[in-house]
C-alpha cells in the first residue's frame, strides 16, 4: 500500500547494472552476522524472579523506547507514555502477557523499479528482522515480568486490494508464508497475525466509508505520483495518482475504524504517526520494510547491518542475490547483499 516515504525518480544506472557476481564480496562476514541473529531464536527466554513492582509498567516502557526498538528521542515519546502505561497496567493487573499490535504492511513489498520490476509477495530478511527484533524484546520483558509480552502483527491487505488493486490471493499467500517463518523460528505463542480479510470484507469497507465525509481529491506532487508508482507496481498518469491518493486517504480511515474495534492495546507501527508509537523493523531501522526489500549492507570497514533497500537508494549500491542460504529457515528464499556503488 502507500507509504508517507516518498521517493524521487530512478535516474542514470539501472538497477540491473548494479548487480555484481558474488567475488565482490569475497572477505565480508554475512553468514556470521546472519548465524549471530539466528541464534536469538534458540536461546531460552528468561523467567523472571523479581515481584512485581509499582514502576514495573514504567520500566517495561522503558525498554519500549530504547534506541534498540524505538528511534525516538525522550521528548518524543512523551505524548504515547499516558495511553502505553495504561495498556500495560492493565496487563500487569491481571497478570498476563502484555500485548503489543505491530503494523507491517499490507502483505506485499514495494517495486524497487516500477514498471520493471514486480511486486514482491515473498517473505525474506525482512519478515525474519522483524521476529528477531520481537524474540529480543519479549526476552527483555521476560526478565522484568513473568508474563512475558506477546505481538500481533497486522496486515493491511484490504487497504492494498481497495488502493491498489492487488489481488487478495496474492497478498494471502505471503500471510502463509509468513505463518510458515513464524513456526520455522519457533515463534508461535509469541507472535499471531492480524489479517484484514480474515476479518473484514469489502462491504464492511465501503460501509464506514460511505459514513464518512468523501476524501478531496486535487493535484499530485511528482514525489507523491512516484510514491503512487511503486506501490501499484507500474506507472500511471497524474490523473490516476491523484485518484489512488483520494482513495488511500479514505480506505486508510475506515481501515483504522475497523481495526481499533479490535486492536484493544499498544498499537506501533515502523514509523511513529499521531497516533502510534515506532518500534524498529530490524536494528539501527526507521522505515517501512513493504517500501521495499531489507538487504544486508557492508560498509567501507565491512561492517555488516541490514538496509532497506527502495526504488529512492537503490543505484547508490552493488548488489548480489544468494539463494538459498542454508543457515536462514526454508521460507526465506534468499539474501540480498549490499555494498556502495563505486562505478
Amino acid at each position: 500500500m502507500l507509504s508517507s516515504d516518498l521517493m524521487p525518480s530512478l535516474t542514470g544506472i539501472s538497477i540491473d547494472a548494479s548487480r555484481v557476481s558474488k567475488e565482490a564480496f569475497r572477505g565480508i562476514d554475512f553468514r556470521g552476522y546472519l548465524q549471530e541473529a539466528m541464534a536469538v531464536f534458540s536461546e531460552p527466554l528468561p523467567r523472571c524472579a523479581e515481584p512485581i513492582t509499582a514502576d514495573l509498567p514504567e520500566r517495561i516502557f522503558d525498554v519500549l523506547t530504547s534506541r534498540e526498538y524505538c528511534y525516538l528521542s525522550s521528548a518524543r515519546v512523551a505524548p504515547y507514555r499516558e495511553e502505553i502505561l495504561g495498556f500495560i497496567s492493565t496487563a500487569v493487573a491481571k497478570v498476563e502477557p502484555i500485548r503489543f499490535y505491530f503494523d507491517i504492511g499490507g502483505g506485499y513489498h514495494a517495486t524497487l523499479e516500477p514498471g520493471v520490476a514486480k511486486l514482491c509477495f515473498d517473505v525474506g530478511l525482512a519478515e525474519l528482522m522483524i521476529l528477531r527484533q520481537i524474540r529480543s524484546f519479549v526476552a527483555t520483558v521476560s526478565q522484568l515480568y513473568g508474563p512475558g509480552a506477546v505481538f500481533t502483527l497486522v496486515i493491511d491487505n484490504m487497504c492494498a486490494a481497495l488502493i491498489n488493486d492487488v489481488p487478495l490471493e496474492h497478498t494471502k499467500s505471503y500471510v502463509h508464508k509468513l505463518r510458515t517463518l513464524i513456526h520455522e523460528t519457533g515463534m508461535e505463542g509469541l507472535v499471531d497475525l492480524l489479517v484484514e480479510s480474515e476479518r473484514f470484507t469489502e462491504a464492511d469497507f465501503a460501509r464506514v466509508r460511505l459514513a464518512a465525509a468523501p476524501a478531496s481529491g486535487g493535484d499530485v506532487s511528482t514525489k507523491q505520483h512516484e510514491n503512487v508508482e511503486r506501490f501499484l507496481g507500474r506507472r500511471c498518469d497524474s490523473t490516476e495518482a491523484a485518484e489512488r491518493t483520494r482513495l488511500y486517504t479514505e480506505v486508510t480511515t475506515a481501515s483504522e475504524k475497523l481495526l481499533n474495534t479490535i486492536i484493544d492495546s499498544v498499537h506501533m507501527t515502523q514509523r511513529a504517526s499521531a497516533t502510534t508509537i515506532c518500534f524498529r523493523p530490524f536494528p539501527g531501522g526507521d522505515s517501512r520494510i513493504q517500501a521495499g526489500e531489507v538487504a544486508l549492507l557492508a560498509d567501507g570497514s565491512k561492517k555488516v547491518r541490514p538496509i532497506l533497500l527502495t526504488s529512492r537508494n537503490i543505484n547508490e549500491y552493488s548488489w548480489h542475490q544468494e539463494t538459498p542460504h542454508a543457515c536462514l529457515p526454508r521460507s526465506v528464499p534468499h539474501v540480498t547483499y549490499a555494498r556502495p556503488f563505486i562505478g
